[in-house]
């Protein structure tokens, strides 16, 4: 009894010995398995292959716009600026920002002594100008215009009772002097020589002797200015008679005798003619100019202006709107600005305070960046749709396009250029709130029209297939067509197919499943999630040898040893 007993305990220890084999053979590879799996996923989402599938499409007819798109923020138009005298002092400001006004709307009451202060002080500086005016006005021009250097009176540009501005504007210059007594043509050869003696003919058929001066770059070849006429173009032979070539006579060594004020009175010389150092070329007469003289006369007007502002707020005693529409801004907080009585008003360069800004609130603009691709495409004129998020998303506003700035900025290497649209203004529209703009470049009607997918362009054609084989899976029927718009999405056909054919194209598609961390969702789809695991083990991990895990590298591997004793 007690072998018996012996073997059956020997035999149950074995039974036990092989279920912990079993039990960590099953749970090596269920772990195998799992990573396996997660692998396979992870590569499939991260550097899964691209698959083509083919697709078919039929040639439609509908409309096609081409735009340009951006976006900016709104601001007002035709926003007015109310100024009055840095010299004055406001009593108090009667409306706020945001406030409707009327044409003729009080503002502000002025303070009456600083106005009459403002007033003694301008008529004191205008004083002051018009003594400084009598000065200036006594200062003249030379009423003769001399050579410095003796010369040869090639061209006279100014006549009689011209005005000398005048002639310089047009011309850069009242008279032309040649220098050194030379003409000279610039020819394009290398048949000649330094020093070489040639022949010149004028378009008279007048000859003359020229010698080469230079070869270096163009050959250049003078001629005495006593003969032939500054700007003539001429001919050139060679000793042996062989014509080198032709071209314009110039000055080799010119002086621009130059003025700046009066009226040509009388000239005193004429082309052809030597003048010396110190001659005089030309008589004036009305040179009591000076630009001092202008600028003092320009200083007074303002002063004038400004007397006359300040007397009209002397005799109201107030500052009015000269405009209906809404106060924009009362004052500025602005650096450079000053302060009368707790109101900040901000200095303009002409000594003017700018107390309120109106806008007509008729019409409002939107700036917008545009690329230099689409700048050229842009016209005053164009229509444009606009939408305002802050007010719908839904709702589309019209604009029209009213300034392109050709001005451009460049970041990053991206150069921009700036459009400006303008819209009437509707309820709900606040300067600064967001807008984005599409304007319409050109559109058509009843296009033949393709998704851009479905077209291969290449740097000189585009063509699309027009048929498929199955079997095979190779596309077939190359037809060659020809383009016109495109809105990003479709492509207009104007040439090489008809409405309802059939073009088809391959797209391409990823055969990645998904991210490599799925959860334990993911894992269940396996077999059956970790409730099944047990079944793969014959009870769970438990039953591993009877007491789990820890009977595994306990008793069950020492019984695993015993029974093979």
């Amino acid at each position: 009894m007690n072998e018996a007993g012996g073997k059956k305990r020997k035999s149950g220890a074995r039974a036990r010995a092989i279920r912990k084999i079993v039990s960590i053979v099953l749970v090596l590879a269920v772990v195998l398995a799992v990573g396996v799996y997660f692998a396979q996923r992870y590569v499939s989402q991260n550097y899964g292959t691209t698959t083509t599938e083919i697709q078919s499409v039929a040639v439609t007819t509908g409309s096609i716009r081409s735009t340009v798109s951006g976006s900016g923020t709104l601001a007002s138009e035709d926003v007015e600026e109310i100024t009055y005298p840095s010299s004055v002092t406001l009593d108090t400001v009667y409306v706020s920002a945001g406030d409707s006004v009327s044409e003729g709307t009080l503002l502000a009451s002025v303070n009456t002594a600083s106005v009459i202060t403002a007033m003694g002080q301008a008529q004191e500086a205008l004083d002051e100008l018009d003594e400084q005016i009598a000065e200036a006005a006594e200062e003249e021009a030379d009423d003769e215009i001399t050579t410095a250097l003796a010369g040869r009176v090639m061209l006279v540009y100014a006549a009689e009772e011209d005005e000398v501005a005048t002639v310089m504007y047009e011309n850069g210059a009242l008279l032309l002097l040649s220098l050194d007594g030379y003409l000279a043509v610039d020819l394009d050869t290398d048949a000649l020589s330094a020093g070489d003696t040639v022949t010149v003919t004028d378009s008279a058929g007048e000859e003359y002797t020229g010698t080469v001066e230079s070869t270096i770059g163009s050959t250049t070849i003078l001629v005495a200015d006593d003969g032939p006429s500054y700007g003539d173009t001429v001919t050139v032979t060679d000793e042996s008679g062989s014509e080198i070539g032709s071209g314009e006579l110039y000055i080799h060594s010119a002086l621009r005798i130059t003025g700046y004020a009066g009226m040509v009175a009388e000239v005193e010389v004429e082309a052809g003619e030597e003048v010396d150092a110190g001659d005089t070329l030309f008589t004036l007469s009305d040179t009591s100019y000076s630009a001092n003289y202008d600028s003092l006369l320009q200083q007074r007007e303002e002063l004038e202006e400004t007397l006359r502002e300040l007397i009209a707020l002397y005799k109201s005693g107030a500052i009015y709107a000269d405009i209906s529409g809404v106060v924009e801004s009362v004052g500025s907080s602005s650096s450079g600005s000053s302060s009368a009585y707790g109101m900040s008003t901000t200095t303009s360069s002409s000594g003017e305070m700018t107390l309120v800004t109106i806008s007509p609130d008729t019409q409002m603009s939107i700036s917008l960046s545009v690329d230099e691709t689409d700048i050229l495409s842009l016209e005053v004129g164009q229509e444009a749709a606009v939408v305002i998020s802050s007010i719908s998303d839904e709702t589309s506003y019209t604009g029209t396009v009213t300034a392109i700035d050709t001005t451009a900025t460049s970041s990053g290497g991206v150069t921009q250029y700036t459009a400006v649209v303008t819209i009437d203004k509707q309820d709900g529209m606040l300067s600064g709130m967001s807008a984005t703009v599409t304007i319409t470049i050109e559109g058509v009607e009843n296009a033949l029209l393709l998704p851009e997918d479905a077209v291969t362009q290449t740097s000189t054609t585009a063509y699309v297939y027009t048929s498929y084989d199955e079997t095979t899976g190779e596309l077939g029927g190359m037809v060659e067509v020809t383009l016109g718009l495109s809105n990003g999405s479709y492509v207009e056909i104007t040439d090489g197919l008809s409405e309802g054919d059939t073009v088809y194209y391959t797209e391409s598609s990823s055969d990645s499943t998904g991210a490599m961390p799925g959860g334990m969702s993911d894992f269940s789809d396996m077999g059956g999630g970790m409730s099944d695991f047990s079944d793969m083990t014959g009870g769970g991990m438990s039953d591993m040898g009877g007491g789990g895990m820890s009977d595994m590298t306990g008793g069950g591997m020492s019984d695993m040893g015993g029974g093979r004793g």
